[in-house]
């Protein structure tokens, strides 16, 4: 396992990639809003189909691409990646509760356009999920104007929590259009999901490339493996030891099909409070009108479904966001500073520190990451991403045993990428050695 960060722009660096060469491409790119001021998200680039041509190249026939984009924006990217010869299979909505409202407040813009003064009702601040916190300014020990520190949302709309001033129209035009705003709270992101035309057949496309299909048990929902048998029972089964399914007439149960939905923890909460608690049971299914080909299985009584309960969120992956995600690996000292990659890593030259803060505004959660590149990458395969910003597809597919190509322009991000990568090399170490496979 090896991971590779190319300093440079990705239409400068893609070329220099052999063709057919990796097996996935799980990116982030620009959602093209100008988001805080960064030129890096006004380019266009991520609109360009010469960029996603040179991403078809060195993907492998029938392997995937995934795409995060903006909700405003992601239609060009979808229409450039389709242009660029990719086939658009689907795409998956990353519903979250962490982003920030950005509307301007029409009736407060009325009266600043006719020069009136407002009365100040009290102060308030909006918190992380968009709702307003009265007063809490001055616990804080802030004044009118200011804001919170840097609140560290997933996602694109990461924002500050900004105070604010509550306030009373004061013409009658802006009494008429008090509580009106411009913007919804974002609260999804699409992932586009692509794939390079196969060669054949999708089984001809998987013994030759090894690229073409979804890992769907890998990626399944639910931790339990259990066996349902005729007579409805069911019990954990160590998948190693499950006879074979053609001559039984019980089936593995490894949790749900993945969906095309993936949930926070904090909207799988919401989901959960107006689903309430509901159960699944393993019911006889009467397949005597034909044999169950989905399972190699013929007898007429077998049973499916799932024997649990709980809310409508257990229907879906959450991605559990650490606390400390962002920021795992940039803490301990080091020595040099970055150039090009010379074997199998960034090497450093004469650095003085290493940054102790992941200063990149989008970061995504690890577990996120982590579930697409899985969903996406054969055993032992390469994940490329084109717009690594700071690592975290990078340290995702170290996580899981894969190899990484990240490439990224900023360089000011190359010491975060390098420190985050490495202590994902840590922790796979550690996991392997306590599994004994080291």
């Amino acid at each position: 396992m090896t991971f590779t960060i190319l300093h440079g722009k990705n239409l400068e660096v893609l070329p220099t990639l052999a063709d057919n060469s990796v097996d996935s491409i799980v990116t982030d790119p620009p959602y093209e809003l100008g988001f805080m001021g960064k030129k890096w998200d006004s380019s266009g680039i991520a609109y360009s189909v010469e960029l996603w041509a040179e991403c078809l190249r060195v993907l492998k026939p029938g392997g995937h691409l995934l795409s995060f984009g903006g909700s405003r924006t992601y239609h060009r990217v979808a229409v450039a990646i389709e242009d660029a010869g990719f086939e658009l299979r689907d795409s998956i909505a990353w519903l979250y509760g962490s982003g920030f409202p950005k509307s301007l407040d029409v009736s407060k813009a009325i009266d600043k356009t006719a020069g009136a003064e407002r009365e100040i009702l009290t102060e308030s601040v909006t918190d992380l999920f968009g709702e307003r916190q009265e007063n809490q300014i001055k616990t804080a020990g802030m004044g009118s104007g200011k804001t919170f520190g840097m609140l560290q949302a997933e996602g694109q709309n990461s924002q500050a929590a900004k105070s604010f001033e509550v306030s009373a129209p004061s013409t009658p035009e802006a009494e008429q259009w008090n509580g009106w705003g411009t913007a919804l709270k974002p609260a999804h992101e699409p992932i586009i999901v692509a794939r390079k035309p196969l060669e054949g057949t999708v089984a001809n496309n998987v013994l030759t490339h090894g690229t073409g299909a979804l890992n769907i048990d890998g990626s399944r929902i639910g931790a339990e493996v259990r066996t349902n048998s005729p007579a409805g029972g069911a019990g954990l089964l160590d998948r190693n030891s499950f006879p074979n399914a053609s001559s039984q007439t019980s089936k593995e149960v490894e949790g749900r099909w993945p969906a095309n939905i993936i949930l926070d923890e904090h909207t799988a909460g919401l989901l959960n409070e107006q689903s309430g608690v509901s159960k699944s049971t393993d019911s006889p299914r009467n397949n005597s009108a034909r044999s169950n080909q989905s399972f190699g299985l013929e007898d007429k009584n077998v049973t499916g479904g799932h024997s649990d309960s709980g809310g409508a969120s257990r229907f879906f992956y959450v991605a559990k966001a650490s606390k400390r995600d962002r920021n795992e690996g940039l803490d301990a000292k080091a020595s040099g500073s970055l150039n090009m990659r010379t074997d199998s890593h960034l090497v450093a030259n004469g650095m003085e520190t290493q940054p102790s803060k992941n200063s990149h505004p989008t970061v995504k959660p690890t577990a996120l990451m982590e579930y697409l590149v899985k969903l996406v990458t054969p055993p032992n395969g390469t994940v490329l991403d084109p717009f690594t910003g700071s690592g975290s597809t990078g340290k995702a597919a170290i996580l899981n045993g894969f190899d990484f190509i990240g490439i990224e322009m900023t360089e000011d991000y190359l010491p975060i990428i390098k420190a985050r990568l490495e202590h994902a090399e840590t922790e796979f170490a550690k996991a392997q050695a306590d599994e004994g496979l080291f």
